[in-house]
């Protein structure tokens, strides 16, 4: 079993890099990839610090989860085996403490005057703190306390906070569509700067993804010759949508990929290794992989 998806106090996730590791070994995972968000600290640790070297047994795959966009969409991909130093030296300048926050409250402006331009009513003093929030959980907490608002917005969409963001930074027809390409790199930008530094690079959980037609949108990608392969298995997905996933990869001659996308104790039912006990993913999908290292 291996688990290609994982995070730690690094991003969003709540164990740190020795946790993880430690559960990992636990588990005698045979292959682990630690994927934090737009970082590859994680690695930079297990490299400084020996006795973190010696803890989890199986194969170490070097990787990140870093957003970007692609056709205006904001999306995931996860890099792979990639060189350390040099992503994580453009990966360090490129979201500093101070960059986050000037990118963050621009979000949140750009989306107060999306509300006031599209009638949606939300509080005349609302303030943002980008140390402590993100810009959709404010706007969002905001809209529903003004069930005016209600009839904008799907049932799904008003009640679930997550489903709401993913709509926002996805659905171009939703209310609140915002392009995040003034905010992040693109897939084009990324797709070079991975495979400049011998790293392959994979979609991130498709299915999460606020489309009306996923595999046309992943077709739109591939065509464009933008993905080494696709996460096939992951812990939100179906038995039918993963069917789907691996008979296209099969088909596009993709490589696959696969993990939990555990954050640790934040997500408790979402497990390393096994998901919501829907995943035991074989080894064998990283035979043609073609890695070393």
């Amino acid at each position: 079993m291996i688990d290609l998806h994982s995070h730690t106090t690094n991003s969003d996730g709540t164990w740190t890099t020795k946790e993880l590791l430690m559960k990992a070994e636990k588990l005698k995972l045979e292959a682990l990839s630690i994927t934090d968000h737009d970082t590859a600290k994680s690695y930079i640790e297990i490299e400084k610090n020996e006795s973190l070297q010696n803890i989890f047994k199986g194969k170490l795959i070097r990787g990140a989860e870093l957003n970007c966009t692609f056709d205006g969409i904001k999306i995931e991909i996860l890099a792979y085996n990639f060189d350390l130093h040099p992503i994580q030296e453009w990966l360090g300048d490129y979201y500093t403490l101070e960059k986050n926050r000037k990118r963050l409250i621009e979000e949140f402006y750009d989306l107060v005057s999306i509300c006031n331009e599209k009638g949606i009513k939300i509080e005349n003093d609302l303030s943002y703190n980008p140390d402590i929030e993100y810009p959709v959980d404010v706007i969002y907490n905001s809209i529903i306390q003004f069930q005016e608002n209600r009839k904008i917005f799907t049932e799904e969409q008003w009640k679930n906070k997550a489903l709401f963001f993913r709509t926002c930074t996805v659905d171009k027809k939703f209310p609140l569509y915002r392009d995040f390409s003034k905010q992040m790199p693109t897939l084009e930008f990324f797709n070079q700067l991975i495979h400049e530094h011998n790293g392959k690079i994979f979609l991130a959980h498709l299915y999460k993804y606020q489309l009306d037609n996923h595999i046309e949108y992943l077709n739109k990608i591939v065509d464009k010759n933008l993905l080494d392969g696709v996460e096939v298995y992951h812990s939100s997905y179906t038995d039918e949508q993963i069917k789907t996933l691996e008979k296209y990869c099969i088909e596009k001659g993709m490589l696959m990929s696969g993990g939990s996308d555990c954050h640790g104790e934040k997500k408790k039912d979402r497990k390393l290794g096994i998901g919501y006990g829907n995943l035991n993913i074989n080894k064998m999908i990283m035979d043609n992989w073609n890695i070393d290292k």
